[in-house]
C-alpha cells in the first residue's frame, strides 16, 4: 500500500517568518516566472529514486508556481553528491530559476568531510522533501538468516561500492558494537550489481534504500525472496514498523549519538532546496507549490504508476533536520570515524 502523508503542514506560517504570498507578491512572482524555464539539478544519474523524484517532481510542480513555468531536470552527479551541493551553494543562479535535489545526507557529508565541502547546508533554502531516506539491512533467501540475533553466530557478506562509503561505515559499526558477524566486499557499481551478485551467490546482502528495493525488486519482496532485519532513520518507517532502528537498540548513549548522526540524512529524504539569497516572495512561493503539489490527484497517481510514495516533510521540517545534523558535537563524529577505520 502507497503511503500519502503530509506532516503537520503549515499553510500560513513558514519558517523564518515566510508567509505563502499574498496577491501582490503572487503577482510579483508571476511575472517573474512567466515564460521561464526552472533548471532543477539533481545529484545523481537519471537512473534510481534520485532522478525517478526529480522527473515526478519537474513533470507537476510547475503548475503550481505563479506564472507556471517550465521544469527542466539536469543531472549532476559526481562526488557523492559534493559536486551538486558545491555548485548550488555557490555557483547557481539566486533568483528562483535554479532548485536542487541533492543528497539526503549533505549535512552528514559536512560534518565528515569538512574540507572536501564548500557550502552550509544550513544555508540551502528548504522547499520540502516528498519521502525520507530509509536503508535497510536485507538478506537474500541464501543467507538462511532470519534475525539480528542470528547474525550473532553466523556470518554473512555484505556487498559496498567502496570503504569510504555511508553503508560500509554503517556495517562496521554494528560489527563493533553490536557485535554481528559481517564481512564486507567492496567494488560493486551500485544496487543493481549487488542484487546480481546475491542471486550469483557472492553475497547475502546489502545495506540500501529500502524505496529502491521496493521499485526495483518488488518480486522479490512479495515472494520473500529478501528479508529486511534492521533499518536506518531515527525512526521507523510507516512502511517497515516491524523492523528496529539501528538508533534503538543501540547499547549505550555514545554510541546511539553516533546513529542519530548517521540517520541524519533520513527527515531530509528526497527533498528539494534552493541556493541561499532567493527572494523571499520567491521562496516562499516554492515551499507553496510544492505542498499543493503533493495535495494533487493527479500527481499522487504518477506517484504509484512509478512504484513510489510519499511521506512528506515541510520545508520547515528539512531545515530544522539539517541544523539538528549540524549541532552534532564533533568529538562524536571523530569517535565514529576512528572507530569505522578500526
Amino acid at each position: 500500500m502507497k503511503t500519502f502523508a503530509i506532516h503537520r503542514l503549515v499553510p500560513l506560517v513558514l519558517a523564518g517568518g515566510l508567509a505563502y504570498a499574498a496577491p501582490a507578491a503572487a503577482d510579483a512572482v508571476a511575472d517573474f516566472y512567466g515564460g521561464k524555464q526552472i533548471t532543477f539539478v539533481v545529484q545523481a544519474g537519471a537512473g534510481g529514486y534520485y532522478g525517478l523524484n526529480a522527473r515526478l517532481m519537474s513533470n507537476h510542480m510547475g503548475r503550481f508556481i505563479p506564472g507556471n513555468p517550465s521544469i527542466v531536470v539536469q543531472h549532476m552527479p559526481g562526488a557523492g553528491g559534493i559536486k551538486a551541493a558545491n555548485y548550488t551553494y555557490n555557483v547557481a543562479a539566486k533568483d528562483g530559476s535554479i532548485m536542487s535535489m541533492l543528497s539526503a545526507d549533505v549535512a552528514v557529508v559536512q560534518k565528515m568531510k569538512p574540507d572536501a565541502v564548500k557550502y552550509d547546508a544550513a544555508g540551502f533554502f528548504w522547499i520540502g522533501s516528498i519521502y525520507p531516506f530509509s536503508q535497510v539491512l536485507s538478506v537474500y533467501e541464501t543467507a538462511k538468516v532470519n534475525s539480528l540475533d542470528e547474525l550473532k553466530t553466523k556470518e554473512i557478506v555484505l556487498g559496498h561500492t567502496g570503504r569510504s562509503s555511508h553503508n560500509y561505515m554503517e556495517a562496521v559499526l554494528l560489527s563493533k558494537f553490536f557485535g554481528l558477524k559481517l564481512k564486507n566486499v567492496t567494488g560493486y557499481r551500485g544496487g543493481s550489481d549487488m542484487y546480481l551478485a546475491m542471486e550469483r551467490g557472492e553475497i547475502h546482502g546489502r545495506i540500501g534504500s529500502y524505496a529502491s528495493l521496493k521499485a526495483t525488486k518488488s518480486d522479490w519482496l512479495a515472494g520473500k525472496k529478501i528479508k529486511a532485519l534492521l533499518q536506518t532513520g531515527i525512526e521507523r518507517s510507516a512502511e517497515l514498523p516491524d523492523v528496529p532502528t539501528m538508533v534503538e537498540i543501540s547499547p549505550n548513549d555514545e554510541v546511539r549519538e553516533m546513529f542519530m548522526f548517521l540517520s541524519g540524512g533520513a527527515p531530509v529524504g528526497w527533498s528539494a532546496c534552493m541556493p541561499p539569497g532567493v527572494p523571499d516572495d520567491r521562496a516562499a512561493a516554492m515551499r507553496k507549490a510544492f505542498d499543493d503539489m503533493l495535495k494533487d490527484e493527479t500527481f499522487r497517481k504518477e506517484v504509484v504508476r512509478h512504484k513510489a510514495a510519499i511521506d512528506a516533510r515541510t520545508g520547515a521540517q528539512v531545515a530544522a533536520a539539517v541544523k539538528r545534523t549540524l549541532a552534532t558535537p564533533d568529538a562524536v563524529v571523530k569517535k565514529m570515524l576512528a572507530a569505522g577505520r578500526e
